[in-house]
């Protein structure tokens, strides 16, 4: 698809580079997103947040991924790379899946806090079962996204490594 723009680094396969901040950065967005489930007053005043950061993780998902494929295009490929490949197709997807979740999840939030913000005869905010679901899905979504990219990992590494 965007082939040559992600093969190289300063002269080195961009894919060992591209994979490190995902493997960081999505385990600690997982952990955010299932604080912000229990905490959904600091969601929903940082409603922003959490779309713009899965965002960024899945452009670097999606930089990593296509990055793999321009090394297998290369062949200069060690081992059976099948299960990786097939893993990080699915983590790519999983990411996407969170996005639209944690937007809609944003644009609930937005919602329910207009809507609280229009009737002032309401002294807390109000209970919203359909936020509530969406958070739990949101965040059992985060936590399925960090196992997947921890199988692509591994994956990935007893393909390069592992010999036999």
């Amino acid at each position: 698809m965007l082939a040559g723009l992600f093969d190289e680094f300063f002269g080195v396969p961009t894919h060992p580079f591209a994979v490190h901040a995902p493997i960081v950065l999505l385990p600690i967005a997982a952990v955010a997103t299932v604080v912000l489930v229990v905490r959904s007053d600091w969601r929903r005043r940082i409603w922003w947040a959490a779309p713009a950061t899965i965002l960024v993780l899945f452009a670097m998902l999606f930089v990593a991924k296509e990055s793999g494929e321009a090394v297998l295009d290369s062949q200069n490929v060690f081992g059976n790379v099948d299960r990786h490949q097939e893993l990080g197709e699915q983590t790519v997807l999983i990411a996407f899946v969170w996005l639209v979740g944690s937007i809609a999840l944003a644009v609930r939030d937005r919602q329910t806090t207009s809507t609280k913000a229009l009737s002032s005869d309401v002294a807390s905010p109000p209970r919203d079962a359909i936020a509530l679901g969406l958070s739990i899905v949101v965040a059992l979504i985060a936590v399925v996204a960090t196992i997947w990219l921890i199988r692509t990992g591994h994956a990935g590494a007893e393909s390069r490594w592992v010999i036999g």
